[in-house]
């Protein structure tokens, strides 16, 4: 730190939990000080990285969260009245700072394509399924398929469906344009470790994020992106699955169905789902009327 600062007795407060751990200090720096302090420790506000926020003494990956203020002694220096709520405040001569520290976890994503550096990516997986039921033509018995299967027997079958959701934090720029057009698509090439028309984009949450404060204390806000893709992959078990192209592949995915003539899965024409690249949606927009200027 480069502000000069006093820390108070009974500081610090530390505590060790299923959470990681948490501590919080109290110092005291000049009033005229207390905002500069307050950057140095959270940095640029982004929680997942460290990006210039203060490190806790002697305890790797945790980092300053969070700063309060309040006047050290609580009666202000001499001054005259005030005329104008917008410009004037209370000055002092020291402020107490409480400081909040955090561990911080290892969440940034390890990308393959070129994401701007400044910015950064957080993965989260769910799960989910669907269900179907596999049409009466296509049964028959191991033991003896010349066995009529019965009306009463259902075969219902169980689709995992496997939520993965990418957060991009910092984002100047958003890819509107790309967000817009490959919505309800599938990956028309591998992407984060999966192949053809296993993953379907299925929408964007967008949110302002708070960067930093500029040389005049004015808030600086980028954009937080909550990407939701949403796989589908299909394994033949044995019988034949056809690849994006009907030559073969193994595994299928959002454009295949089970043929209940042919007892196996294959790929619809036309598919149902158009394909795109979807790593277009973590390149920053550098063309177009940004979003924000509509």
């Amino acid at each position: 730190m480069t502000q000069c600062f006093k820390e108070l007795a009974g500081s610090p407060e530390e505590s060790w939990g299923r959470g990681g751990f948490r501590a919080t200090r109290r110092i005291v720096v000049p009033w005229a000080n207390r905002r500069a302090m307050a950057l140095e420790v959270v940095g640029d506000g982004y929680e997942f990285d460290s990006n210039g926020a203060a490190e806790y003494p002697d305890i790797e990956y945790v980092k300053g969260v969070g700063v309060t203020s309040k006047p050290f002694v609580a009666s202000p220096d001499n001054q005259g009245a005030f005329d104008d709520i917008a410009t004037e405040l209370n000055s002092y001569d020291l402020a107490e700072l409480t400081l909040e520290y955090e561990s911080i976890p290892a969440m940034t994503v390890e990308w393959p394509g070129a994401v701007d550096p400044d910015t950064f990516l957080t993965y989260s997986m769910d799960f989910g399924g669907d269900t179907m039921t596999l049409p009466k033509q296509a049964l028959k018995w191991q033991v003896d398929p010349n066995i009529p299967v019965p009306e009463e027997i259902k075969a219902v079958l169980r689709l995992p469906i496997i939520e993965h959701r990418l957060s991009w934090t910092r984002v100047i720029s958003p890819p509107w344009d790309a967000i817009r057009s490959l919505v309800g698509k599938v990956n028309f090439l591998p992407f984060i470790g999966l192949g053809a028309e296993q993953l379907l984009f299925d929408g964007c949450r967008s949110t302002r994020d708070f960067i930093t404060f500029d040389e005049l204390n004015a808030p600086q806000y980028g954009w937080k992106l909550d990407y939701i893709f949403r796989q589908r992959t299909i394994h033949g078990g044995g019988a034949d699955v056809f690849g994006r192209n009907g030559l073969g592949g193994g595994v299928g995915g959002w454009n295949h169905f089970f043929n209940g003539i042919g007892g196996n899965w294959q790929r619809l024409i036309p598919a149902l789902y158009s394909t795109g690249d979807l790593a277009t949606l973590f390149n920053q927009q550098t063309e177009g009327v940004p979003f924000n200027e509509l």
